[in-house]
């Protein structure tokens, strides 16, 4: 029996787009309506898309059919990317898409178009949509692209498209990947990404990893994730790595150690945060404690608050821990600041 998906046009003659696709939103398997919108979508002309793209989004369909809309577009992008820009220009995730599709098939091109239509001082919003199509054919192309662009959010979206192209091309890749890299920032950047995702597939080997690096920016990109991970499997473990990265990324860290520690031993987590006193933003590693346990131990999540050297940041700390506390029980509160040094704000505002 031939399948939906193996629709010829020469076996409907006379038959519209519009009513093929009709027929196809009505079938319920889909992997068969998948099939078959590719093929239709294989044999729209330039001028046939934007109707199909139009009536597509007017339709009742079966089932889940997140990404079909999406397969237009991208066949849109390939024989006619000027047109579905047009289409989709109201749109920036959606003309994000028409041009990471262009790039992966007229990488020239689709550059061309992003500078363009680059306006103003700032990063160029397009250029990470053409990196992430180039990624998948020439991570190096796109990694120069890349690192011409300003520190940005854009900047950012793009490196992660690069990342996702180094793990598909292996693990050792990924890792090899960031001494191939001059410039110091964009080095870290990438560091810290593939970290991230190497701590989600194999957390030891993410750690041994990221302490090899001699820089602290690199390592402190990705720190905390790298901690968190190794601590669900072993707080005590996790805790030991720390010590093994430089001064200045142990805070970011010990953060990802504190809440799967402290949610087994919250007595055995205060000490090791006593033993980090020192290390370079200890303030945010112990506010971190204060917030890990300050709804199971509330007197000594409030205590240790006394451990923030920075008095703005101690005063804003007191107020927003207390306050919350205040909430499920305003007599322990006003109680527990009655018999504690506090700020003069902090004394006034709950003991009222």
């Amino acid at each position: 029996m031939r399948r939906d998906g193996e629709w010829k046009l020469s076996e409907r003659a006379g038959q519209s787009a519009s009513d093929r696709l009709a027929e196809i939103v009505r079938m319920g398997d889909p992997l068969e309506r998948q099939a078959a919108l590719l093929a239709l979508i294989n044999r729209l002309g330039p001028g046939e898309f934007e109707a199909v793209a139009e009536l597509y989004g007017t339709m009742d369909r079966y089932g889940d059919s997140r990404g079909e809309y999406e397969m237009i577009l991208r066949g849109w992008a390939k024989v006619d990317p000027l047109g579905a820009l047009e289409y989709t220009k109201d749109s920036r995730g959606q003309s994000y898409l028409v041009l990471s599709a262009w790039a992966g098939n007229d990488a020239a091109a689709a550059e061309r178009w992003a500078n363009d239509h680059h306006e103003g001082d700032g990063p160029n919003r397009w250029m990470a949509a053409v990196i992430s199509g180039i990624a998948a054919y020439d991570i190096g192309h796109a990694s120069k692209l890349a690192e011409a662009m300003p520190f940005s959010r854009e900047r950012g979206a793009a490196m992660e498209a690069i990342t996702r192209a180094l793990f598909v091309q292996g693990v050792d890749a990924a890792m090899n990947y960031p001494t191939s890299i001059q410039d110091p920032q964009l080095r870290a950047g990438f560091v810290g990404n593939i970290a991230k995702t190497l701590a989600g597939k194999d957390p030891a080997k993410a750690a041994a990893w990221l302490a090899s690096f001699d820089d602290a920016d690199s390592q402190n990109r990705a720190s905390r994730t790298v901690a968190a991970a190794l601590a669900r499997e072993d707080p005590k473990a996790a805790a030991d790595w720390t010590r093994t990265l430089k001064p200045a990324a142990q805070a970011e860290a010990a953060r990802g150690v504190i809440v799967p520690m402290s949610s087994g031993d919250i007595t055995g987590t205060a000490k090791w945060v006593s033993t980090l006193s020192g290390i370079p933003n200890y303030d945010r590693v112990v506010e971190e404690f204060v917030w890990s346990c300050d709804q199971r131990a509330p007197e000594q999540s409030a205590a240790w608050i006394q451990g923030v050297s920075d008095p703005a940041q101690q005063t804003r700390l007191y107020h927003r821990m207390l306050g919350d506390w205040a909430k499920r029980d305003a007599a322990a509160v006003k109680n527990w600041v009655s018999n504690n040094p506090v700020p003069d704000s902090v004394a006034r505002r709950f003991n009222r």
